[in-house]
């Protein structure tokens, strides 16, 4: 081996060896912190929470022929509709971020509180932390987007915020937006699609209004050039730009699910480029 590639090696080995050290020393698994009612602050948005990495995984659907698998699935329920969409264009590659944005809205009077919503996601994806928020009406500023503190729960593949009451209503389009993050395992099969669900609970109803699944599909698909190349993560707060905001990578899932095949990878390009 030449001096220059021994260098470059033992450069590219030392440099895996610093980002995997730091990755695990700022994505330890994270507690989930009790639901509240109040819209408070997170702290950086794209730490890994959940600890779901040791929940069970599930491969999805293969599709099948003629059958439509969309990306918004919508329930109704006396005169509230909630729709769950998957953000961009439906998609996701293993390794990945992927947003589901949840809307509730009347059909017409009376007034509606809301003072729960769960996000159900696909076996074996992993919160991101920081990720969730609500865009609901205030008597003061009107509609507002902001950070809210979510529940985990890696045994029912849920993610829960709850409040004393958010207000849906016909005057004035006052509607309530629930927007939440999630890391897809690298393991996952290419062309399979998953399903999603969403439940809530209103103000004066008997039970919760679940609607699990809701037909809400993502499709996993092969990675693009960018996201194959990019080394960002959830966790590293950079990568490859999602087209409706936030961003997207998988090098610091890879340190953290395979830190010995993330740094033989490193080696094997810094042989490839030297060749």
């Amino acid at each position: 081996m030449s001096r220059p590639l021994s260098r470059r090696v033992a450069a590219s080995v030392a440099a895996a060896a610093v980002i995997a050290g730091g990755v695990g020393l700022g994505a330890g698994t994270a507690v989930a912190a009790p639901a509240t009612g109040s819209l408070g602050s997170l702290g950086s948005l794209g730490s890994l929470g959940s600890g779901s990495s040791a929940a069970p995984v599930s491969d999805g659907v293969v599709p099948q022929p003629g059958k439509s698998y969309p990306q918004e699935g919508t329930g109704d329920t006396s005169n509230i509709r909630v729709t769950k969409r998957v953000v961009g264009d439906g998609t996701v590659a293993p390794g990945q971020v992927v947003t589901y944005r949840t809307t509730i809205s009347t059909t017409g009077h009376p007034e509606r509180y809301i003072n729960k919503i769960t996000d159900y996601h696909p076996a074996g994806f992993t919160y991101v932390q920081g990720s969730a928020q609500v865009t609901a009406w205030h008597a003061i500023g009107g509609q507002k987007t902001e950070k809210v503190t979510p529940q985990v729960n890696a045994n029912t593949n849920s993610v829960t915020v709850s409040d004393a009451g958010w207000l849906i209503s016909p005057t004035g389009s006052k509607t309530l937006t629930y927007e939440v993050s999630y890391l897809v395992p690298r393991n996952l099969t290419v062309g399979n699609v998953h399903n999603s669900g969403v439940a809530f609970d209103v103000s004066l109803f008997g039970s919760s209004q679940n609607f699990n699944p809701i037909n809400a599909w993502v499709k996993i698909r092969s990675q693009n050039p960018g996201e194959a190349a990019a080394t960002g993560s959830a966790d590293l707060g950079f990568g490859s730009s999602n087209p409706e905001g936030g961003t997207t990578g998988s090098a610091g899932s890879a340190i953290i699910n395979d830190p010995a095949g993330f740094i033989g990878d490193i080696i094997g390009n810094a042989l490839k480029s030297a060749s």
